[in-house]
């Protein structure tokens, strides 16, 4: 019995088909895991496909502490890692070293022999933090930077009669007078050890610059007179009332980012990526809506003589390449365009935060004075002292020690010796 002629749209179906199924076998996929925001991310990589459309990018998000840290060491253990891992330089990328494969000859064929001198200085600093002694090969590339300042409500100073305060005595008599306002003062989430150690480094900064990258390679002892009178000056911000009452048991995010985005703060020690609230998606409050209510400061000098705080940052966030993803040529492809390409320059769109290179402009509706704003964190950030550190226990030693003095638990020099102990243990084992 004959079959009957198959039809022509039939024919063209199956040819279709075909096509599709090839194209599907052509795809080449790329892992990516992070905490990076989102919707952000999103557009990242929906640029990204549109330039290198045989590569399709599957990112999976994770709040960072515990989710994400969590998931990387699992995945680590069973050897599962993504192709594509988000990083903070120092401790986070040293934990995962024997995971990742070196960069520097991929990156030097992508941007030229000289592509870590085009880093900001402070970022090509930290993407080699806690290397083994010998080990130049860099595990991580930077995407963002940060530069950490205390953003202040314009507004609620106009309506106060206060003025961007120069001196302690001028930030103490600012906090007073937002505290009679019925205003949070400066809103310090001292339950978070990360905005602990940033306002730490803008006090250690202002005595001795760079001491603490000193203090972590052994050339000065946490001991030393500039890092422990720095310690009395973070307990004094306690003591003096410039930080709220309840501050050791608060939080930065979600708590302190909220309260001052609906202006019921005054002050509160973040980074440039706090420009990226203009940019979220309505209700914005009047404050945060194209950053109109909004300045940032360098903390005052806390004792006479000391210059202001100077720029403190460096890396936001960073990306490895996985041993796993070294296999799969599309992902170091997804991994440089994000971090210096189509996909960096959505992120900055989205004012994220600044980039880790020179050259990137955010691009499409920004308000004049966001883009000042901008452009003044851009000219701090080639001159920002260091604000990561190399090893994990050291940075929690930092933290435990700065709660227990805040807390009146512990005396600046007791504190800062646990600090110095777990350097000369971190420094022996390296």
């Amino acid at each position: 019995m004959k079959r009957p002629l198959a039809s022509a749209a039939s024919l063209v179906a199956a040819s279709m088909l075909a096509i599709s199924v090839a194209e599907a076998a052509d795809q080449q996929e790329v892992t990516v895991w992070s905490w990076f925001h989102q919707p952000t991310m999103e557009k990242s990589i929906e640029a990204f496909e549109a330039a290198h459309p045989g590569i399709d990018v599957k990112f999976t998000y994770y709040n960072y502490s515990p989710e994400y840290i969590t998931a990387l060491k699992a995945a680590s253990a069973s050897g599962s890692l993504p192709d594509v891992i988000g990083l903070q330089p120092g401790s986070l990328t040293q934990q995962y070293r024997e995971d990742l494969a070196p960069v520097n000859a991929l990156a030097a064929k992508e941007w030229g022999d000289d592509w870590a001198e085009k880093i900001f200085p402070v970022n090509r600093k930290q993407m080699l933090m806690g290397n083994p002694a010998g080990d130049a090969n860099a595990y991580m590339v930077p995407q963002e930077s940060q530069v950490l300042a205390i953003w202040y409500n314009t507004k609620i100073f106009a309506d106060l009669g206060l003025s961007v305060p120069t001196t302690y005595g001028e930030l103490k008599a600012a906090a007073n007078a937002l505290t009679e306002g019925g205003y949070i003062p400066m809103f310090q989430g001292a339950a978070d050890g990360w905005q602990n150690e940033n306002v730490f480094l803008m006090l250690a900064n202002q005595f001795s610059p760079g001491i603490t990258d000193r203090a972590q390679t052994g050339e000065v002892p946490w001991t030393s007179p500039e890092l422990v009178e720095a310690m009395t000056a973070w307990k004094a911000l306690f003591d003096d009332g410039i930080f709220q009452k309840g501050a050791l048991g608060a939080h930065a995010y979600p708590t302190g980012a909220q309260l001052l985005a609906q202006g019921r703060v005054g002050m509160m020690a973040l980074g440039s990526w706090w420009m990226q609230e203009s940019k979220f998606p309505p209700p914005l409050s009047e404050f945060v809506d194209g950053m109109a209510g909004f300045d940032f400061f360098y903390l005052p000098p806390v004792r006479e003589g000391n210059p202001p705080s100077p720029p403190v940052g460096g890396i936001d966030i960073g990306y490895g390449l996985t041993k796993n993803g070294a296999d799969n040529p599309a992902a170091w492809t997804f991994l440089a365009e994000l971090t210096n390409g189509v996909g960096l320059q959505q992120a900055l769109n989205a004012l994220n935060d600044l980039p880790a290179v020179p050259g990137y402009q955010p691009e499409g509706d920004i308000t004049d004075h966001t883009r000042a704003l901008y452009d003044r964190f851009m000219a701090d950030l080639p001159k920002a002292e260091n604000q990561r550190f190399a090893s994990p226990a050291v940075a929690e030693a930092l933290d435990n020690g700065l709660a227990g003095v805040a807390a009146g638990s512990l005396d600046p020099e007791a504190a800062l010796a646990q600090v110095q102990a777990a350097t000369d243990k971190a420094l022996a084992a390296n």
